[in-house]
C-alpha cells in the first residue's frame, strides 16, 4: 500500500499511529450515529426483518460491522448475539455461521433443526441478530441455473422462518431496490419487514465528522494539531465525493499522500480539486490555466479524443432521473450540481453523482468554476437528446 511509505512522516508530523484513510472498514468508527444508527438499533427491541439499502460505497458494510462490534463489546447489548455474514448467503453458509457462533455441534439439515437448536441455546433469554451483507445476491439473476434458483428460494424460506422465531432478528443490507426484488420473489417476506432504511449520501457536517473520527482513532493523543484539512478542503471533499463514505476516504487518502510527497503542511480546497481532477482523465474542456500549460499538439489530441468518444446515447444505461437531468442539460449551455438539484427536485449529492456519471460516459465535459464545476452536454448529444 502506497501510504505505508509515509508512515514515519505522518507519525512525526501529525502524531498518527497509522494511516487514517485506507479503505479498510474500522468497526469502532461510525459517523452520523443519530441519523443513521439510532433508528436501525431501535429494531433490536421489536423488529423482525430490516432492509438497509444504498448505492455502492454508501456505507452498508460499515453499518453491519459497527453493529456487530457494538453488540459484542457494549455491556448494554449483552443479551444480543450477532451473527455477521459478509458473503452471498445460502443455507449452507447460514448453517455454518450459526453453528460456529453458537457452538452448535449437532447435524442440521432442515430449518426446523436450526430453530430447535436456537430454542435450546437461547432459552428465551437471548436474541440472535443475523447481519447479512450483499443481500442483493439473494435475488434471482439472469444466468442463474435452476439449481441456484431453487437454493435461493430455499434460503428465503429459511429467512422467513427465522424472522418468525422470537429469538432472532434479521438485518439485510444490499444495493438499492434489493428489498423490492426479494419481496417480488417471495411475498411472505414483505409482511415481516419492520423497517426499510435507505442510506443517503452524507451531508457536510457528517462528512467532516467521518474524517475527524478517522484521524482521532489513529492519533496518539499528542497535543499538537492532527488535522491537516482546512474548512474549504472539507467542503471540496464533500462536493466531489457526493457524500459517499468510500469516495470520501479515497479523496482524503490521495490528498494526504499528495501533501506528504510534495512537502506541504496542510491541505486546502483548491488542492483537493486539483488532485480529484488529476486522478481521472484530463477535463474535456480545459481551463484557461490548463490551456496555457498545454501545447497546441496536446490540445489537438484532446479534441480528437473528445470527437472519438461521440456515440449514440444508450438509454438503457440511464435511469429516469438521469434522463431527466440530461434533458435539463440539453436546454442549457452549462449547469452546476446545485442548479440541477433545484430544477430536478433531487439532492445536490445525487445531482453531483449523476453529472459525474454522464461525464464518465462521455456525454458531457466539465469546467472549473471557483470551488465547484460546471457541466456542459456535448452539442451532438444535445441535438440527439432533444430530438429523441
Amino acid at each position: 500500500m502506497a501510504e505505508l511509505r509515509y508512515l514515519d512522516s505522518i507519525q512525526k508530523k501529525f502524531g498518527w499511529t497509522n494511516f487514517p484513510f485506507s479503505l479498510d472498514l474500522v468497526p469502532e468508527i461510525f459517523a452520523g450515529k443519530e441519523m443513521i444508527l439510532n433508528p436501525i438499533l431501535e429494531q433490536l427491541a421489536f423488529g423482525s426483518i430490516v432492509y438497509i439499502e444504498g448505492n455502492y460505497g454508501s456505507g452498508k458494510s460499515q453499518i453491519l460491522k459497527h453493529i456487530n462490534y457494538k453488540l459484542k463489546n457494549d455491556p448494554a447489548y449483552a443479551r444480543f448475539i450477532p451473527v455477521l455474514i459478509q458473503e452471498p448467503l445460502n443455507t449452507e453458509i447460514l448453517i455454518h455461521s450459526f453453528k460456529k457462533r453458537l457452538d452448535i455441534d449437532t447435524r442440521i439439515e432442515r430449518i426446523g433443526d436450526l430453530t430447535e437448536e436456537l430454542e435450546d441455546k437461547l432459552s428465551g433469554k437471548r436474541t440472535v441478530i443475523l447481519l447479512v451483507d450483499e443481500a442483493q445476491e439473494m435475488v434471482v439473476q439472469e444466468g442463474d441455473t435452476p439449481e441456484i434458483i431453487e437454493e435461493k428460494n430455499t434460503t428465503l424460506q429459511w429467512i422467513r422462518v427465522l424472522s418468525d422465531f422470537q429469538g432472532c432478528k434479521i438485518f439485510l443490507a444490499g444495493l438499492t431496490n434489493f428489498g423490492k426484488k426479494l419481496n417480488e420473489m417471495f411475498r411472505p417476506l414483505e409482511d415481516r419487514v419492520t423497517l426499510k432504511f435507505f442510506l443517503k449520501p452524507m451531508d457536510l457536517p457528517t462528512t467532516i465528522e467521518l474524517i475527524k473520527e478517522r484521524i482521532r482513532y489513529f492519533s496518539d493523543g499528542s497535543s499538537f494539531s492532527t488535522n491537516p484539512f482546512s474548512d474549504d478542503a472539507f467542503e471540496a471533499i464533500h462536493e466531489i465525493s457526493g457524500g459517499y463514505p468510500r469516495a470520501i476516504l479515497r479523496l482524503c487518502q490521495d490528498a494526504v499522500i499528495d501533501m506528504l510527497s510534495n512537502g506541504r503542511e496542510s491541505i486546502d480546497g483548491d488542492r483537493v480539486y486539483t488532485i480529484a481532477g488529476n486522478s481521472r482523465e484530463i477535463a474535456l474542456s480545459p481551463s484557461l490555466a490548463d490551456a496555457k500549460s498545454m501545447s497546441k499538439r496536446e490540445l489537438e489530441q484532446e479534441m480528437k479524443t473528445v470527437k472519438d468518444q461521440v456515440r449514440p446515447i444508450d438509454g438503457s444505461m440511464l435511469n429516469s432521473t438521469e434522463q431527466q437531468v440530461m434533458k435539463y442539460m440539453a436546454a442549457r449551455e452549462e449547469v452546476t450540481p446545485q442548479g440541477v438539484a433545484d430544477a430536478c427536485n433531487i439532492t445536490s449529492g445525487t445531482a453531483a453523482n449523476i453529472l459525474r456519471k454522464l461525464k464518465e460516459m462521455g456525454y458531457s465535459f466539465r469546467k472549473r468554476q471557483g470551488r465547484t464545476y460546471s457541466y456542459t452536454l456535448f452539442s451532438a448529444y444535445r441535438r440527439e437528446f432533444t430530438q429523441a
